[in-house]
């Protein structure tokens, strides 16, 4: 691939998959807000119960396998479709394993309900493992706006359900409904709509051969799983489900507002950093684009997700004026994840599973370790824990990552630790300056206009806000 034709599509991939991860969220935004509106926080602590159980069987079926297609040196139909049976057979097995396991699971909990909720939610994983080689086809062609269309598509469908089933007073059903309309729908559409199909003519031989290079990352994200979802269940028996979830509601919309950053980095990072492999300057200059386009874009948005927090959640439902402190929290909490991420995604690309398996393994310990300590000492005690260790992790991809990349710890403060700063002197400011406005809808745009205005005008001379708007303009877009 020419490098112009590389940078083209770079840039269509980050506007595309930064407009499909912006629309998911919107839409699931407005979702949730109707959501919020309708139901109980009990409501959300019982799904959030079993996400522990449904990431770690999406991450069994998935095996690493979409990363290993990407990085296959050419693309070749018997290779997606030894992973598409595979995928599928697999992910049958688990949901047959875990349909078995939902009655110990509810007594784990001592929440009689969880057993058809688990059997009804776990179907959803079984969906996605379709789509899971017609979803690498996507990504390796740099497909992004397909993709989109695709993703948006589903999310659209998956809210419609789940409002219709809130109002109509089926509680947690909706948000159970939700989960699996959403995961039929976007894989039914990537398998019928993507450029390949499958065929019945099976031979694993192509698996045998990606499960080296696969297996690492499946044991990572095994981990990460389990790091990332030990909460709800350390939550869920040392608290009440109401208080799960507050901690499910405050960690949830920061995550929310990441992936919009974090979709356009998985979008491209890989397929582009594959492609640049054996170029070191190349790989490095992608590279630290990418960490400055990033750290640029989200840095105001989760800094001043925190500074409208309270006026947020108070517009939406006062019941969870709880989930305040913690959403502040994992806003700064995930401006270190997607650090991560951009790590992660070079490491892959690279062909380095076993140093993505080895930060998996250092962070989720960490992790755990700062949950199970600190949960007796309050929600928002150990959510400032996992956030300050969070920012650790990110040292830890440093050290493990610096040579292959080729980048020095001072290029990487410059590009990140500049629009950090940038952003939070607005966001400081309008925190103490515009306290006194009366309504809290009025305060929270006022906090918007203002933090947005200042950002941008300090910014606006910098090659990153310019690139940006490039991005924007292309018309290859």
């Amino acid at each position: 691939m020419s490098e112009r034709n590389l940078k083209t599509k770079t840039a269509a991939g980050l506007f595309w998959g930064g407009m499909n991860n912006g629309l998911q969220q919107l839409i699931g935004a407005v979702v949730g807000l109707v959501l919020l509106s309708r139901l109980s926080p009990g409501d959300y602590g019982i799904v959030g119960m079993l996400a522990i159980f449904t990431a770690i069987a999406v991450t069994m079926q998935e095996g690493g396998f979409k990363a290993a297609l990407i990085n296959r040196g050419e693309f070749r139909a018997a290779d997606h479709n030894s992973v598409f049976w595979f995928t599928t057979a697999v992910s049958a097995l688990l949901y047959i394993i875990l349909f078995f396991l939902s009655g110990p699971i509810a007594r784990f909990y001592n929440q009689p309900e969880l057993v058809k909720v688990a059997r009804v939610l776990f179907t959803s994983f079984f969906f996605v493992s379709i789509s899971i080689a017609s979803d690498a086809v996507l990504l390796r062609k740099l497909l992004i706006k397909q993709r989109a269309a695709m993703d948006i598509t589903g999310t659209i469908v998956a809210g419609i359900v789940a409002i219709v089933m809130a109002v109509k007073g089926f509680g947690y059903w909706a948000l159970v409904a939700h989960s699996v309309s959403q995961s039929l729908v976007t894989s039914l559409l990537k398998l019928i709509f993507t450029p390949w199909k499958p065929s019945f003519k099976i031979d694993f031989k192509p698996v045998w051969e990606m499960i080296p290079f696969g297996l690492k990352l499946v044991a990572a994200q095994f981990v990460m799983q389990i790091q990332t979802n030990i909460f709800s269940v350390v939550l869920g028996r040392a608290y009440t489900k109401t208080e799960v979830g507050y901690y499910s509601q405050g960690s949830k919309w920061a995550g929310m507002a990441s992936q919009v950053f974090g979709g356009m980095v998985t979008s491209v990072a890989q397929p582009v950093m594959a492609v640049a492999r054996d170029d070191g300057q190349r790989r490095k200059a992608i590279f630290r684009k990418l960490t400055r386009f990033v750290a640029f874009a989200a840095s105001p948005a989760l800094l001043g997700l925190g500074l409208i927090a309270p006026e947020f959640i108070d517009l939406i439902n006062p019941e969870f004026a709880p989930s305040v402190p913690i959403l502040r929290l994992y806003c700064v909490y995930f401006l270190a994840t997607l650090m991560q991420t951009i790590f992660a995604q070079a490491a892959m690309a690279t062909g380095h599973s076993g140093r993505y398996l080895a930060f998996t393994l250092i962070n989720a310990a960490v992790q755990i370790a700062c949950a199970l300590i600190t949960y007796r000492f309050g929600l928002v005690t150990m959510a400032a824990t996992v956030t300050v260790a969070n920012y650790i992790a990110v040292l830890v991809w440093f050290l493990l990552l610096k040579n292959i990349i080729g980048i020095n710890f001072i290029e990487l403060v410059k590009d990140t630790v500049p629009f950090f700063a940038i952003a939070l002197l607005p966001v400081v400011l309008a925190h103490f300056a515009l306290a006194g406005i009366g309504s809290g809808l009025w305060r929270m745009l006022a906090k918007i206009a203002f933090v947005a205005c200042i950002y941008l005008l300090l910014t606006s001379r910098t090659q990153t806000c310019r690139d940006a708007v490039t991005f924007i303009k292309k018309r290859e877009l």
